[in-house]
């Protein structure tokens, strides 16, 4: 799966990013936290969201 070229198909939803924010918490996560992945899954998607929206910032200003 990580060699796997990502082709975006149109929008993710937040339950798709909470989802896969879940999946790499279980998969990668330390086993102490494996046992309530929920709080590491939480972190992942505000990460991935305050990246996203500074992202949109970005990308709209003018030079």
């Amino acid at each position: 799966m990580a060699n796997e070229k990502f082709e975006p198909a149109g929008t993710i939803s937040d339950i798709e990013i909470r989802l896969e924010c879940l999946r790499l918490a279980t998969e990668f996560g330390p086993e102490f936290e494996r046992k309530d992945p929920i709080e590491k899954a939480e972190k992942y998607f505000n990460w991935v969201k305050q990246i996203s929206s500074d992202n949109r910032k970005t990308a709209r200003k003018k030079v």
